[in-house]
């Protein structure tokens, strides 16, 4: 669970600031069975009796219309320790408790969809809100939100209906999070999963009862929002929060939750980070209440409302939409177009060009008819040959208005411009975040159309990143895009290092099968484009195909890359195959790589110490032994 229970949680409390924090009386704090755990405990170790498993995941038995309900309580803690402060820690408590309606609606693009409606009975910002503004914050929930669904249960996006406040909506991830199971096969496994502070990994095992499993969040993978770090042992650079959690779940003979309790730690700066030390403990409990009960409900009531949702991923940070058109309007200050087309076609220093272009991207959203002037502009500069295309066209993609998407569609679609700038519309396309059905189909027959080799290819690339940016919103669409494109990179129309590099943008597994083949191509490069496709999506069967790259692959490059992949990757299923690699492998580059990975895992992972120690002891390289080493002294 997210420590941005300090920066996704402290939203939650914005509201009550101006009263200033102050010791309350006591909170109620749910009990659970297992209490936030200390960071200098160790893990767990117990053996689960032999009880064989039972359905879940991919095997899940999932009715459209069929409704659960559920009891829950939710609360957090955190605090924040300057450094040499002598005050010790200040908490800050918010926490939330009611019911949970969950109804599975059916299936789109390869995600499964749930109605989830929410009765608050308890809600806690430092302190309990009187009636009346539970009242109200009850009423927000009228409407149900909409929950995706991976096949193995990862919570892949929320709709909420774009009224729903932002206090509203954290509350609703942080539940969603604390609370989802996410299923691979086997008595125990490695897999990773999203909370409201970014991706991490997590291991689950079997319990000693039927339908029951134990999960260790384990460590965090990348966080939503980057964290810098001004001093390390290394110096300044990016660092994640450790995480520590314990859940119980219990699941019914269909693979659906019964029941959940568990607490989790997420902790981040102190030491030699020069960030101030920061801890956050997150409790749950979640419970079904009654047999379940049929309704009506179908995918249809939430393609009806899908034209007033907006999807976010569980670890999303966006400010409200009236902060971030007043965050445009700072930003944009008393600029007009014609002194931003200015800047950009005259500027040389590259802080100034990224400053303007994000500037004329706002000016795109706050007036968004300046899209056809400066669409107009691009074709006069390109006539002429001049400078500031790229930017004003990634200024476009970037401000992502229905004007800025057309005005990219119809420049695409527009032959008498050099192929270098439709390239670049391409380019400039790919980087929208919601891309139109317009600009979808621009793209689509701009790749059936086009013989210049630059063109197809930015062509390619953009509808690998519109097939991304519709699965969160779209995901029926996304699939139809990913099907044509991949239709025409498997009847081999398309260059194969391009529909990889697509493939990598889209991370789905609908590529598995082509990226697989393309492991045995004879061009190393195209192998090492192959594992980094392979290397986006998820699964246990892209985990046996990257161990496999590593293990045989008989360039260092290739096998390299698959290192990289791995260290992006949950640790557990990779570990034998690591083990070989330091032993076995002739090429110093290669077990660097791995030894780098290794370093990442020592806090978590006992074996990983080990193994830098034998690297240490036996090595060949001076270089390699230095480096685990110090990773080691670390």
């Amino acid at each position: 669970m997210p420590l941005i229970v300090l920066l996704a949680v402290m939203a939650l409390w914005s509201f009550e600031a101006q009263r200033g924090w102050k010791p309350s009386a006591p909170t109620q704090v749910i009990s659970v069975s297992h209490p936030a755990p200390r960071s200098d405990e160790p893990l767990s170790t117990a053996v689960p009796k032999t009880v064989p498993p039972g359905k879940r995941g991919r095997q899940r038995v999932l009715t459209p219309g069929l409704e659960h309900r559920y009891s829950f309580d939710l609360d957090a803690r955190s605090a924040e320790q300057l450094p040499g402060a002598e005050t010790g820690r200040t908490w800050r408590h918010t926490g939330w408790s009611g019911v949970l309606e969950l109804t599975y609606l059916g299936e789109e693009g390869g995600q499964h969809f749930f109605s989830a409606r929410v009765e608050p009975s308890r809600v806690e910002v430092e302190e309990p809100l009187g009636e009346d503004e539970l009242r109200a914050f009850r009423s927000r929930f009228e409407r149900p939100v909409y929950v995706a669904q991976d096949p193995r249960g990862r919570v892949l996006s929320v709709h909420f209906d774009g009224e729903l406040a932002a206090r509203e909506r954290r509350f609703l991830r942080l539940l969603l999070a604390a609370t989802q199971f996410v299923a691979e096969d086997g008595r125990s496994w490695s897999t990773e999963e999203t909370d409201t502070t970014g991706d991490y990994e997590s291991e689950y095992r079997a319990g000693g009862s039927a339908n029951t499993y134990v999960k260790t969040k384990r460590r965090y993978l990348r966080t939503a929002l980057p964290l810098w770090a001004p001093t390390g042992p290394r110096g300044p650079g990016l660092v994640v929060p450790r995480l520590r959690g314990h859940l119980d779940f219990m699941l019914d003979e269909d693979g659906l939750l019964r029941e959940v309790t568990g607490s989790d730690v997420v902790e981040l700066g102190g030491g030699a980070t020069g960030l101030p030390q920061t801890r956050a403990e997150t409790r749950v409990a979640l419970t079904r209440l009654e047999t379940p009960r049929r309704t009506s409900l179908s995918m249809r009531v939430f393609r009806e409302a899908r034209s007033r949702l907006h999807a976010e991923p569980l670890s999303a940070m966006e400010s409200t939409r009236m902060g971030a058109v007043e965050g445009d309007r700072r930003l944009v200050g008393d600029a007009t177009l014609e002194v931003l087309l200015g800047v950009l076609e005259t500027e040389t220093r590259e802080q100034e060009l990224l400053q303007a272009r994000e500037r004329l991207a706002a000016l795109f959203r706050l007036l968004p008819t300046k899209a056809v002037l400066a669409a107009r502009r691009v074709r006069w500069v390109a006539a002429a040959q001049g400078s500031g295309v790229a930017q004003v066209l990634d200024a476009l993609g970037s401000a992502g208005t229905p004007e800025a998407q057309r005005e990219l569609a119809r420049l695409l679609g527009e032959s008498r411009l050099r192929v270098t700038t439709r390239a670049l519309v391409a380019t400039a396309a790919g980087k929208v975040a919601r891309p139109s059905a317009e600009l979808t189909q621009a793209l689509a027959r701009a790749v059936g159309a086009t013989k210049e080799g630059e063109l197809k290819r930015a062509v390619v690339l953009a509808l690998g990143s519109v097939a991304k940016g519709l699965e969160r919103s779209e995901p029926g669409r996304a699939l139809g895009v990913l099907d044509g494109l991949m239709g025409r990179c498997e009847a081999k129309r398309l260059d194969v290092e391009t529909c990889l590099r697509a493939l990598a943008r889209t991370g789905s597994a609908r590529g598995l099968e082509y990226a697989r083949a393309a492991l045995a191509h004879r061009s190393a490069e195209v192998r090492v484009v192959a594992t980094e496709a392979l290397g986006a999506m998820a699964g246990a069967d892209v985990d046996v195909l990257l161990d496999t790259v590593l293990l045989e692959d008989p360039e260092a490059r290739v096998r390299v890359q698959a290192a990289v992949m791995i260290s992006r990757r949950v640790a557990g299923p990779h570990l034998r195959a690591v083990a070989q690699v330091l032993r076995a492998d002739p090429e110093p580059q290669v077990r660097a790589e791995v030894v780098r990975m290794l370093g990442t895992l020592l806090t978590v992972e006992h074996l990983a110490g080990e193994l830098l120690r034998d690297v240490v002891a036996r090595d060949d390289s001076e270089d390699v032994r230095r480096l685990a080493s110090s990773l080691l002294a670390e």
